[in-house]
């Protein structure tokens, strides 16, 4: 077995290749070394430097005969490239977001519901493009292909979701001080984490199941908390208490103009619950941490990296 990576120097994608590692798999990452972030981390791994979307570089690179392949940010262009030159492949496995499924039809929500993709032109909308993508191609010429598609993702290493609906610096400083935080509407809308680690396993585990080609699946936590208790579990990483005022998102836009992203507020207030049952069927999938432990674990993490005292 022959695993190709696709952006191994991300932040999900470092973690999925550390995760493939330890496991002695023979893999190689492809990256076109724009991010350093985690560079030292794959410090050691074997490592290609070229863009997906360069035909001549993908010619190239699948002279190698690699049988599996994981892209973390697939687009049309990388998918078609894979199928044109991946001729030994057989498995692709790309990540998508549970995000697509919005406004859910039903709580829990599986993987039977409708996926429409959020919001013409945003990033959700495109997951929405590329799985449909992919599962065509699986229907109608037998490529293997898996979707895995993540909750909110959460750990070490990313900000934490913000009251606005976003990722802001301020926004464990702000826990901290007890700062009055508002919240859209009633703050009763429902948030299912999925830690980092958690869900770089998934992948590892969908090339371990070849049953799981031509599926798609949902990856996050256990269950969700509402956007109070999620503050509150954030608060309480540093004993502290949170205090939340409660606005119509119009009147939240009209506050803050520019600061805050839209869509990420609209998306904000609607519920993000799902099951995870079919994963567990199919993958034996069993996440090891807890939506509670992930939401601290990430809180501590920001507020050393953002210097906020507590």
């Amino acid at each position: 077995m022959k695993v190709l990576l696709f952006g191994g120097s991300g932040w999900l994608g470092h973690h999925i290749a550390l995760n493939l590692a330890a496991k002695k798999y023979d893999l190689t990452i492809v990256t076109r070394g724009k991010k350093q972030t985690y560079v030292s981390e794959i410090e050691g791994l074997n490592v290609i430097h070229a863009d997906k979307h360069d035909e001549a570089a993908m010619k190239q690179i699948f002279e190698t005969p690699y049988t599996h392949v994981i892209d973390t940010v697939p687009t049309e262009r990388s998918i078609e490239l894979i199928h044109k030159y991946a001729t030994h492949i057989q498995h692709y496995i790309h990540c998508s977001s549970t995000g697509g499924y919005t406004p859910l039809p039903f709580i829990p929500c599986n993987e039977t519901a409708h996926y429409k993709g959020f919001a013409p032109g945003t990033g959700w909308d495109q997951k929405r493009i590329v799985d449909n993508q992919v599962m065509q191609l699986y229907f109608e010429k037998g490529f293997p292909a898996t979707v895995i598609r993540p909750c909110y993702i959460t750990g070490p290493g990313l900000l934490p979701l913000d009251n606005l609906g976003g990722r802001r610096t301020d926004f464990i400083a702000d826990i901290i001080a007890e700062k009055t935080l508002d919240l859209p509407v009633d703050g009763k809308a429902l948030l299912q984490p999925i830690h980092v680690k958690d869900l770089a396993n998934s992948f590892y585990l969908s090339m371990a199941h070849p049953n799981s080609i031509g599926q798609i699946y949902n990856i996050c936590l256990s269950h969700a908390f509402t956007l109070n208790d999620y503050l509150a579990l954030n608060a309480s990483a540093f004993k502290k208490k949170v205090n939340i005022n409660y606005m119509s998102v119009d009147a939240m836009l009209e506050k803050y103009g520019s600061q805050i992203y839209d869509i990420g507020l609209y998306f904000m207030v609607e519920h993000m619950c799902f099951s995870i049952e079919k994963a567990a069927r199919d993958l034996e999938y069993k996440p090891e941490h807890t939506p509670e432990d992930a939401v601290i674990e990430s809180a501590l993490w920001a507020a050393k990296v953002t210097n906020c005292k507590f």
